[in-house]
């Protein structure tokens, strides 16, 4: 395997484990998969530009910038915490108020809509800077050639939506669907629940 290469399967390997561990957009999408499948996927691919955005700046070395630079980084997650208290809110609402599962129809959204949910929602973790950072530098992906970097930069957030795609497809099935229509005002509040306490711990995290 060549040097390149060898640094791209560390990318990924490190990137497939991340991806893995639960968190606000696992929350979203299950959520939002459980109801339509397609739905869910357009979620799952708002995360990708946001990622991507993210991926760039690690590489870009724009960590060092948002250290120097404190506001914007408060600023991002502000916003950003509070979209993610907002969603939750709303799905809580929705579960309250009998607009999800036990056969009702939720309400239908645009994809427009449903993709800037994604995309904001993965934008919400102003510190995966400091994450694709450390991980481009365990890796030694600075060393590598322009074209091999923006290779990478497209790479990562691709596994995470394949992930989140593939979590779509498992959730979107009969079965699963089934058992979430029995449960689904307790899934949402779960959901929603999840996604307020990502927002509050960005918002008073430091």
């Amino acid at each position: 395997m060549s040097p390149h290469l060898h640094i791209m399967a560390l990318l990924a390997t490190a990137h497939i484990l991340a991806v893995m561990s639960p968190g606000p957009n696992q929350a979203l999408v299950l959520a939002t998969a459980a109801r339509s499948r397609s739905e869910g996927l357009i979620v799952a691919a708002g995360f990708w530009p946001a990622g991507c955005l993210w991926a760039a700046m690690g590489l870009m070395g724009m960590g060092e910038l948002m250290r120097a630079a404190p506001m914007i980084e408060l600023g991002l997650r502000v916003v950003c915490g509070a979209y993610l208290i907002y969603l939750g809110l709303r799905m809580i609402r929705a579960s309250l108020t009998g607009r999800s599962g036990n056969g009702r129809a939720a309400p239908e959204q645009s994809r427009a809509r449903l993709f800037l949910m994604g995309f904001l929602t993965n934008l919400g973790n102003a510190k995966a800077i400091a994450y694709f950072a450390g991980v481009f530098a365990a890796a030694g992906a600075y060393d590598l050639p322009f074209e091999w970097q923006i290779v990478a930069i497209f790479l990562m957030p691709g596994i995470g939506f394949s992930w989140n795609a593939a979590l779509v497809l498992f959730v979107s099935t009969k079965p699963v669907r089934r058992a979430y229509e029995r449960a689904a005002h307790w899934i949402d509040r779960l959901s929603g629940s999840v996604l307020m306490i990502f927002g509050l711990k960005l918002l008073v995290s430091r």
